[in-house]
């Protein structure tokens, strides 16, 4: 693909021609969230009455898992990432449903909350960002294990 010519094209043929290399997992999410490319290949969000919010490179979108994407757009770091992708078959993708006031089970493109199968215990993406100190998650970590009876994690998994 022609990136340099693509960085000129106009926003509807550049866009179109970039989510052909993304899959529709990965397209699904760039819906959800408005996003847009930009003639620097960089995936963007436009808000009325607001500055431009600038997400991650089209180089990154190829590479990354739509967890990865997802995760990213939460600006949560690597080692959560890494976390949840080796674990996700303890996990299920919510969403919260205000009208029945449940959280229901969705696509991964749709995931807004993270249940754990085994014990039912929901994480906001949110409330996951909120967590900066490498300690604290391992703890969630190892709180997450225990309450599905698996094995603490060492630290080593995080370092790779």
């Amino acid at each position: 693909m022609n990136y340099e010519l693509l960085k000129i094209s106009v926003p509807e043929f550049r866009d179109a021609s970039l989510r052909q290399e993304l899959g529709r997992e990965k397209c699904k999410i760039l819906d959800k969230y408005q996003l847009r490319s930009n003639t620097r290949l960089y995936w963007e969000r436009y808000y009325e009455h607001q500055p431009i919010q600038e997400y991650f490179s089209h180089k990154f979108a190829r590479k990354a898992s739509p967890l990865g994407m997802i995760f990213y757009i939460y600006k949560l770091c690597y080692a959560k990432v890494k976390y949840f992708e080796q674990n996700w078959r303890d996990f299920v993708p919510c969403i919260y449903n205000w009208q029945s006031g449940l959280f229901e089970e969705t696509e991964l493109w749709d995931l807004e909350f993270i249940r754990h199968s085994k014990s039912g215990l929901i994480l906001d993406l949110r409330n996951l960002a909120r967590i900066t100190k490498y300690e604290d998650f391992l703890a969630l970590c190892n709180y997450i294990n225990r309450q599905g009876m698996g094995r603490p994690i060492e630290e080593s998994i995080f370092n790779d």
